[in-house]
């Protein structure tokens, strides 16, 4: 239940409608890029960022998630290790992508 509620929080746009026609700030765009990364679409059959990383390095992201719910440590730790990977991935594109202003 508390996955599934943090997958509905995380689709609400944090910037808001009220920036319609002004670009994104590079951070603006990375907190929204996570956010949808994140999520797995099994019924297009695409893995979430957090999943395709874990499995390159040979970790299960189910057993993961449900291990640092319950508080085991390592599996705490692991599940930051993918987050960040993650927010560095998106991170590294978007600033590819970013003007002088700082907007995407």
């Amino acid at each position: 239940v508390y996955r599934r509620l943090m997958e509905i929080e995380s689709r609400a746009l944090p910037m808001g409608l009220h920036r319609i026609g002004v670009p994104p700030t590079a951070e603006e765009s990375i907190a929204t890029l996570v956010n949808i990364a994140q999520l797995d679409r099994p019924e297009s059959g695409i893995k979430g960022l957090p999943r395709i990383i874990g499995e390159s390095i040979g970790k299960d992201a189910e057993t993961i998630y449900r291990n640092a719910d319950r508080g085991i440590l390592e599996d705490v730790e692991q599940l930051q290790a993918l987050t960040l990977a993650s927010r560095a991935a998106v991170r590294a594109l978007v600033m590819e992508s970013t003007n002088e202003e700082g907007r995407v």
